[in-house]
């Protein structure tokens, strides 16, 4: 079993102390030198704490809400303010929440998918090599560079395509890697590994971090226990199609969401950060593997037998995996709590926000390789709660592409106006709107990304109208 929180942060902070202790060179990401950066010392709360939930949305989170399984999350929607967030066709989500940190669409920033070889990479840009997207392709400056320049600091933790971690000034960030080793990979989201450089940055704080992360192998079946009642080796269960990678996906999923807390609370008071960003994503991962499992035999009979699989177990299936999904937006509303007691205050403006959301998919159901699973949904969630946020306020018409030039405009600067976002005014009372009224700039890049190739998405879906549009 893995230790407790106290005593892997108690670690971590020795760590932490000797590793920018012996550094031999300084980084401009963190001011070594500082008395105020001392480790010992408890950072203040983030201005702006950014919590990002993939796949979550209201048809799964409202049901949870009402019957008291996620209480942080209630605490946040019952004193602030709410609303669907429409995504970004297709729904993809290294498009999505890069979108999210730019306020900028595919076209302009150039991240289309996890790999550069698949469908989702318009022809002039796919490659005929698979090859992974990285930080490094994305041509549009994300929300933490921006930040960077009027000399505010940000901590990202796990944020998706952000591999490798940024050299910038002012920025903290712990970037979770898409892993190509097949022994590994059981969902192409990435994640962290204790053998992996270019995870972290300022990377004198990489033995810190590496002893925080979590793997799989760590992972013991007792911690799968809230999640599923997994069978034995050998049970006739483990050899349907695909369940004994899904298994393995549950493992990964929970390591993943444990070394996004750790990693979060280890480094924040090395971090000191102004803004604050850590991503959950077992909301997507594990609805894709066992989204049939949580409805009743009889629909899960259906699915099995359409794509030729045992229906004898539906019974089983339903008793040992229906609560998976359950347990996962259960899990992370915990985590959620833990991290907003540690790093939000009463003048924290906090943001909760998916890149699109998740539920029942077609019947007949269409996707063989994903036989368990659910669909994405064009809509994902927004709440947001602190100073002047509207309470008890639900909002429509806010866009992924509003989240950076509204976070821009919360802080008082200016955003891009060749960004296809524009700050979710609706979110704020009156009386702040009226005291801040938005401001821009034509650009933030060295010349205005006006030229947007593919603006509706690739492959389009020319018979709908675009999930951004208000």
């Amino acid at each position: 079993m893995m230790p407790s929180l106290q005593t892997i942060f108690a670690a971590a902070a020795g760590l932490a102390a000797a590793a920018l202790a012996t550094s031999a060179t300084g980084h401009a990401a963190t001011d070594l030198s500082s008395p105020d950066r001392a480790l010992g010392a408890s950072a203040a709360p983030a201005r702006v704490v950014v919590v990002g939930l993939d796949a979550a949305s209201w048809n799964v989170v409202r049901p949870l809400l009402d019957r008291g399984a996620l209480p942080n999350l209630a605490r946040l929607v019952e004193r602030g303010a709410a609303g669907p967030l429409a995504s970004y066709w297709p729904l993809r989500t290294p498009q999505v929440w890069t979108s999210v940190v730019t306020g900028k669409l595919p076209g302009q920033h150039r991240i289309w998918d996890h790999l550069s070889s698949t469908r989702y990479n318009p022809p002039p840009f796919r490659t005929a090599e698979k090859q992974r997207l990285t930080s490094r392709h994305r041509r549009s400056l994300a929300l933490w560079q921006l930040l960077s320049r009027s000399g505010l600091r940000t901590f990202a933790v796990g944020w998706i395509e952000s591999w490798p971690a940024e050299r910038v000034p002012g920025v903290t960030m712990v970037a979770p890697i898409v892993s190509l080793d097949p022994r590994r990979q059981t969902t192409i989201k990435g994640s962290f590994f204790r053998d992996v450089e270019g995870q972290v940055q300022p990377r004198q704080l990489w033995p810190v971090a590496r002893r925080l992360i979590v793997e799989p192998r760590d992972v013991s079946d007792l911690e799968l226990k809230p999640y599923a009642d997994v069978p034995p080796a050998g049970h006739p269960i483990r050899g349907l199609p695909h369940m004994e990678h899904n298994l393995k996906t549950l493992r990964w999923s929970v390591a993943r969401s444990e070394s996004v807390e750790r990693l979060t609370l280890g480094l924040y008071d090395v971090a000191r950060p102004d803004v604050l960003l850590f991503y959950f994503q077992c909301g997507d991962s594990l609805a894709h593997r066992f989204w049939i499992f949580q409805k009743e035999p009889e629909a899960i009979r259906r699915r099995l037998t359409h794509h030729g699989i045992d229906a004898a177990h539906a019974q089983e299936l339903h008793d040992r995996f229906g609560g998976v999904v359950e347990a996962c937006w259960r899990d992370q509303d915990t985590r959620i709590g833990r991290l907003l007691a540690r790093t939000a205050g009463p003048e924290t403006l906090v943001l909760v926000l998916s890149d699109h959301g998740f539920g029942d998919a077609p019947d007949p159901h269409p996707d063989p390789e994903e036989p368990y699973g659910g669909n994405h949904l064009d809509d994902g969630i927004v709440i947001a709660a602190g100073p002047a946020v509207k309470p008890g306020a639900w909002v429509k018409g806010i866009s992924v592409l509003d989240i950076t030039p509204t976070i821009l405009h919360y802080l008082g600067l200016p955003y891009g106006a060749d960004m296809r976002g524009s700050p979710a005014l609706a979110l704020f009372d009156e009386a702040w709107q009226r005291a801040h009224p938005p401001r821009s700039v034509a650009t933030f890049e060295k010349k205005p990304q006006l030229k947007i190739p593919f603006a509706e998405g690739y492959p389009s879906r020319k018979d709908r109208p675009l999930a951004s549009s208000r």
